[in-house]
C-alpha cells in the first residue's frame, strides 16, 4: 500500500535532481575535516581546499547502495522496529534546551527532565524509540552531557535509541555502550542524526560522527534545510535544491566509508520571520517541505524523515493544535517513515513542555489509526448480521460487535469526547491541567525495565570513568 496521498509531477523531482548535481559538479560542497577529505581524494573525488565535487555517477553509485528499509533492534527485542516500507515510527523532541512550564515560564533544562522524558517515552503507547537528546540538560557539563543522558536511555527504556552525534567521542561513546548491551556491533541498534549547515556545508562535529557511525554500519539520519531568505533561498524550489545537494553530499561520504550503510533521507526548510530574522516553524512552507522531501525520498528510494509536531506557540492552545496537526499530519499523509519532534516541542524547537507531550500523544495515537488499513474482511462486512438485524438495528448486544469494541475505534487519552453536560462538569476542563493530571500519574505509576543488574553496574561505571578521563 502506499500511504502517499501528496504527489508531484515527476518532472519537478527530476529537476531538482538535476540541479542539484549540478551544484555537486560546479560548486561542490564544504567538509572541513582532512580525514573525510582523505576519503574523498582516495576514491577519485576532485577537492579544493575542504570543497569536495561530485560527479553524478558518483551520486547515482552511492544512491543504489542505500537499503530501502531496515532494522532497529531495541534492547527489548519485541520493541524493535522497522524503517521504511509502510511504516511510520516516531520520536519525542529532540534538542531543546528549556523547558516551558504551564505557567508560561521558560527554565533550563536540567538532567532529571530527561529522566522525565524517558520515562515518558517508555510508557508512551505511540512513541517507538527515544531521541538522542530530548532536552540539553544545563546542570552537566556539555562535553560530558551525552554520557548521562545515553544513561538515562539505556537504563530508563527498553526501546530503540539515537546515538549521540555531537562529536565524534560521543558517536565512539554510543558504540561502546550498545556493544556492552548487545555484544556486538554487525547489526542497527541505535539511529543517530546527522544535520548539515547551510548553505552547502557540513560542520566538523557531523562529519565525524557519520564516519564512527557509518564505520559500525549504524543507520543514519541525514538531513539538511535553510532558512528560507537568509541561509538559502526565499523560494521553495530553490530551497530544495540547495537542500538536497547537501543531504545527497552526506550520504555519499557515509557509502563511500561502508556501502550499504542504511539512511534515511532528510530535507527541510523554514521561512525567515523576515522583522525579526528568526526562522517559523509549523508553517505550510514547513508542511509543504515534508510532503516534497518525501516523494524525493520515494524518488531515491530510501526511507525519508520529517519534523513533527511543530508549533510557534509558547502554550496548549488552537495555535499550537492546529501547527502541530498539520505538520504531523502532512508527514503521514505523504508516506514519511521516520518523525522527530512528535512530542512535546513549543516555540521554533527552543523549549519542551511535559503537557504538549501528553496532548502531542493523542496526535500520534490518531494518525496511527488514521494509517491503518481500513478492514474489507468478509467479518468486517457483516452481512450476516446485517440481513439478521434488518431495520430492527441494535448492533450494540451482539456478539460481533462486542468482540470489536475494545479495538475499533481510536480513543484518545486527553482528548474530549464527551457530552455538553459532562464536560461542563469535568474538573479540571482545562486541557492544560488535565495533562498535567495524565502526566503525574504516568510518572508516578513508571516501572523501569527490566535489565541485568551487572550490565547496569558496567554501564555506570563506564560512563563514571568516561566522566573523569573528559
Amino acid at each position: 500500500m502506499n500511504r502517499a496521498i501528496i504527489n508531484f509531477e515527476q518532472k519537478n523531482l527530476d529537476t531538482i535532481h538535476n540541479y542539484s548535481l549540478e551544484l555537486l559538479q560546479s560548486t561542490g560542497i564544504k567538509f572541513p575535516c582532512q580525514k573525510a577529505l582523505g576519503i574523498f581524494n582516495k576514491h577519485g573525488f576532485r577537492t579544493d581546499g575542504d570543497i569536495v565535487f561530485f560527479k553524478e555517477e558518483d551520486i547515482h553509485k552511492a544512491m543504489a547502495a542505500v537499503p530501502p528499509a531496515f532494522n532497529i533492534k531495541a534492547r527489548n527485542p519485541a520493541k524493535s522496529i522497522r524503517v521504511g516500507g509502510n511504516n511510520f515510527v516516531m520520536a519525542p523532541g529532540y534538542g531543546p534546551p528549556f523547558i516551558i512550564e504551564p505557567s508560561g515560564e521558560k527554565r533550563n533544562a536540567i538532567l532529571r527532565d530527561v529522566q522525565n522524558f524517558c520515562k515518558l517515552v517508555q510508557t508512551s503507547k505511540h512513541l517507538d524509540f527515544n531521541s538522542a537528546m530530548v532536552v540539553q540538560p544545563g546542570d552537566v557539563p556539555q562535553d560530558t552531557a551525552h554520557l548521562d543522558i545515553l544513561l538515562a536511555t539505556l537504563l530508563l527504556t527498553d526501546k530503540p535509541i539515537m546515538g549521540s552525534s555531537v562529536s565524534a567521542a560521543a558517536a565512539a561513546d554510543s558504540l561502546q555502550l550498545a556493544e556492552m548491551i548487545w555484544g556486538h556491533r554487525d547489526e542497527p541498534v541505535m539511529i543517530s542524526l546527522v544535520d548539515s549547515l547551510s548553505p552547502l556545508q557540513y560542520a566538523a562535529e557531523m562529519v565525524d560522527a557519520t564516519m564512527v557511525f557509518a564505520e559500525a554500519g549504524q543507520p543514519l539520519i541525514i538531513h539538511s534545510a535553510c532558512n528560507l531568505g537568509t541561509t538559502g533561498p526565499i523560494t521553495i524550489a530553490g530551497s530544495l535544491v540547495i537542500s538536497n545537494a547537501t543531504t545527497l553530499a552526506g550520504i555519499c561520504l557515509a557509502q563511500l566509508i561502508n556501502p550499504g550503510t542504511p539512511i534515511v533521507y532528510g530535507l527541510g526548510g523554514s521561512p525567515t520571520e523576515m522583522q525579526t530574522g528568526g526562522y517559523v516553524n509549523g508553517s505550510p512552507e514547513d508542511a509543504k517541505h515534508i510532503a516534497i522531501a518525501t516523494a524525493m525520498g520515494r524518488y531515491y528510494n530510501i526511507p525519508c524523515r520529517s519534523q513533527g509536531a511543530l508549533t510557534e506557540s509558547f502554550d496548549l492552545d488552537y495555535q499550537a493544535g492546529m501547527e502541530s496537526a498539520m505538520m504531523l499530519t502532512t508527514a503521514a499523509l505523504s508516506g514519511v517513515h521516520l518523525s522527530l519532534h512528535a512530542c512535546g516541542t513549543y516555540g521554533s524547537m527552543i523549549a519542551m513542555s511535559y503537557e504538549k507531550f501528553i496532548a502531542d500523544e493523542d496526535l500520534c495515537g490518531a494518525l496511527k489509526k488514521l494509517m491503518q488499513p481500513v478492514e474489507f474482511t468478509d467479518d468486517a462486512y457483516a452481512m450476516d448480521l446485517i440481513k439478521e438485524l434488518g431495520t430492527s438495528g441494535d448492533y450494540l448486544m451482539q456478539i460481533h460487535t462486542v468482540n470489536r469494541c475494545r479495538d475499533e475505534f481510536f480513543r484518545p487519552d486527553l482528548s474530549n469526547q464527551k457530552m455538553h453536560s459532562d464536560w461542563l462538569a469535568m474538573e479540571p476542563r482545562d486541557i492544560t491541567q488535565r495533562a498535567g493530571k495524565l502526566l503525574k500519574k504516568r510518572l508516578t505509576e513508571y516501572e523501569k525495565p527490566e535489565i541485568d543488574p551487572q550490565l547496569e553496574k558496567d554501564l555506570v561505571q563506564y560512563v563514571r570513568e568516561r566522566k573523569k578521563d573528559t
